[in-house]
């Protein structure tokens, strides 16, 4: 069967191969050749049968006529073993990979894609790979800014809060400067005029006094509920540091249960109450991880110089003991003879001159 130039495998596994061309290069009678062949173009015809020979398996040839028996044709289905053209995976792995879509950013609206998709492959991997990157930018930003912006809430929120409090002070210092004084009950009965005067001013003079001390109390409210927030705001920078930090060893709520039990027992050795160790931010709870561990390998280390302590106080106390086919050496044989001297002073009672004898001559002494 012959083959053809246009054969779209034929054609991917040329580009595969590194020959760049198109249809009108072609029908023009030039190509651009792979780097190794140089830039010179050649005919279209010589590039015809260099791609029939190199990735379609020959040069085109005429189809035999019906009823033609081509001199030297093997029959159908007696083909030697071995004269079938092995498939070329590798080259066709390469085109596989070569054509293997590339998917367009998806921030890109439809008409910007659907242009992406009309791009050279390789200018739509950098700009995939380029898009990648901004977008991973944006979002480095974005979350930067609303960081930023959650920092700065929280710090108008404290400013805010000292300001109420400072406010609400200065309203109850004036209202209990300016009490008010009941006027004196035995005046409405020697001026019942000036009793009068005096009650009506008494009564405007605490009203506003009582207006005073209601502005203060909502004063105070209010700093109390920026404060909220405040606390709220570091409680919130505190669960981030510390998942980012421990990870699932703080975000899995029973790890962190464990993790938190044994912190306590770590806080309580080193003198920490149940009311300060509940009032432990980030800081303190990673420091007292950081204890914990010290404290974990140290109580490795003193369990292991335990064993081996245990083991050499065994090895003391054992009784010595001769290797077979071993010579006592002469301090072993002086120190077994002192020994049997000064058991049989002690079987004795320190009676027998023999026994005693012995045993001073043992240790050097000679009578």
């Amino acid at each position: 069967m012959a083959h053809r130039l246009d054969d779209e495998a034929g054609v991917t596994r040329a580009l595969a191969f590194g020959i760049r061309m198109t249809p009108a290069e072609i029908s023009k009678g030039r190509y651009m050749r792979a780097p190794e062949h140089g830039d010179a173009p050649v005919s279209a015809a010589s590039v015809q049968d260099f791609i029939a020979d190199q990735f379609l398996g020959g040069a085109d040839e005429p189809e035999p006529e019906e009823n033609e028996d081509p001199e030297g044709a093997e029959p159908e289905g007696e083909r030697a073993e071995g004269d079938e053209p092995e498939a070329n995976d590798e080259t066709n792995d390469e085109a596989d990979e070569a054509l293997e879509p590339i998917a367009p950013p998806v921030s890109w609206d439809k008409d910007a894609k659907g242009l992406f998709e009309q791009l050279p492959p390789e200018l739509q991997e950098k700009i995939a790979e380029r898009e990648a990157q901004r977008e991973k930018a944006i979002q480095s930003a974005t979350t930067e800014a609303a960081q930023a912006k959650r920092n700065a809430l929280a710090e108008a929120n404290a400013v805010f809060a000292d300001q109420q409090r400072q406010y609400a002070q200065h309203l109850e210092q004036i209202a209990s400067q300016n009490a008010p004084q009941r006027p004196d009950p035995t005046l409405a009965v020697t001026d019942p005029a000036a009793y009068v005067q005096h009650l009506a001013l008494f009564e405007a003079q605490n009203a506003q006094q009582q207006e005073l001390m209601q502005r203060a109390a909502q004063a105070n409210a209010e700093a109390q509920q920026r404060d909220a927030i405040t606390r709220q705001h570091e409680i919130d920078k505190d669960q981030e540091a510390l998942a980012t930090a421990l990870g699932d060893e703080w975000t899995d709520i029973g790890k962190r249960q464990a993790l938190l039990t044994s912190l306590g027992e770590v806080g309580a050795i080193l003198g920490y109450s149940p009311e300060l160790q509940g009032q432990a931010n980030a800081t303190d709870i990673l420091a007292l991880k950081a204890a914990a561990e010290w404290k974990a390998k140290a109580d490795k280390y003193d369990s292991l110089l335990s064993n081996k302590m245990a083991a050499v106080r065994a090895a003391k106390g054992a009784p010595r003991v001769s290797r077979p086919g071993t010579a006592s050496t002469r301090a072993e044989q002086s120190s077994r003879s002192r020994d049997a001297a000064w058991g049989a002073v002690k079987a004795s009672g320190g009676r027998s001159g023999d026994a005693n004898a012995v045993y001073l001559e043992s240790i050097g002494i000679k009578l």
